[in-house]
């Protein structure tokens, strides 16, 4: 939830949990969630429709186990690179 992406919980044994399970489109939609981009934004910027966009962030918050793109930002802002 909100309050363990914030507290930045989600490292375990040196390792970024789920990271590993995203695809190389999931990881760069996240990277752009963190820069606050909208779907319409990130689909411009990588000439893919919207409603794929959709798709992959609802993938990627399955996998990261979280549940809102605010979430995603935040916590990619804490564990990625």
């Amino acid at each position: 939830m909100l309050a363990h992406a914030l507290r930045g919980d989600d490292r375990q044994q040196g390792r970024v949990r789920g990271t590993e399970d995203l695809t190389e489109r999931e990881h760069q939609i996240l990277g752009l969630i963190s820069q606050g981009m909208s779907n319409k934004l990130i689909a411009r910027e990588l000439d893919i429709s919207e409603g794929t966009v959709k798709v992959h962030v609802k993938h990627l918050l399955k996998k990261l186990a979280l549940h809102s793109r605010v979430e995603a930002a935040v916590w990619a802002l804490k564990n990625l690179p």
